[in-house]
């Protein structure tokens, strides 16, 4: 049977999207040691699921599309930047998404309840809604990055979260590949 390594995502706009690519040839520009993700692949990840058999696939949009059933789209900010696990010693370079209502959390925990039916473990860690702009690979330049990311002041971009999608990822020496596999909208 088919392994597909998937994983369950809201997508961004282009407005967003030009923003953080701007982000990233800044800190490009003071260090070299971080692998930076694709502008076009950055997406807000709700749920990592890894590799899942291809007949698994249909299961898991209808999980997705239970927990999307009672939540209506909502409204979604940039709000600071931050590092994993911290700024002293990254390892993920991001900006952190704010979501006023409760409704991504709520959102996130339904899906875990649905996905959990299916046998995915549920998250070990606290929610952390981000967007990666870069993973460190060596430590050239890293330090540099870190201080010019804390210094970034995050413009009040938002967008209206309407769909999430079921993403498959398959890896490439010129990055990840992203092919949507099912899109579930939010409660209209």
């Amino acid at each position: 049977m088919e392994k597909i390594r998937t994983f369950i995502c809201i997508d961004l706009p282009d407005e967003i999207v030009d923003y953080l690519s701007t982000v990233q040839n800044k800190l490009q520009r003071v260090g070299r040691g971080v692998r930076w993700v694709a502008p076009q692949n950055i997406h807000l990840t709700i749920k990592f699921l890894g590799d899942v058999t291809s007949d698994a696939i249909d299961d898991i949009a209808q999980a997705v599309s239970r927990a999307c059933h009672e939540t209506p789209p909502f409204s979604v900010s940039l709000s600071h930047t931050g590092a994993f696990p911290n700024f002293h010693r990254p390892r993920i370079f991001w900006v952190g998404i704010r979501e006023e209502s409760g409704a991504l959390l709520s959102l996130y925990q339904k899906m875990e309840d649905e996905l959990q039916r299916l046998h995915f473990a549920r998250e070990d860690r606290r929610f952390s809604p981000h967007l990666t702009l870069g993973r460190s690979k060596s430590d050239d330049g890293v330090e540099e990055v870190s201080t010019a990311l804390q210094q970034e002041k995050c413009p009040a971009l938002s967008f209206v979260a309407r769909e999430l999608i079921v993403m498959q990822s398959e890896l490439a020496p010129q990055g990840a590949l992203y092919t949507p596999l099912a899109i579930v909208p939010l409660k209209m």
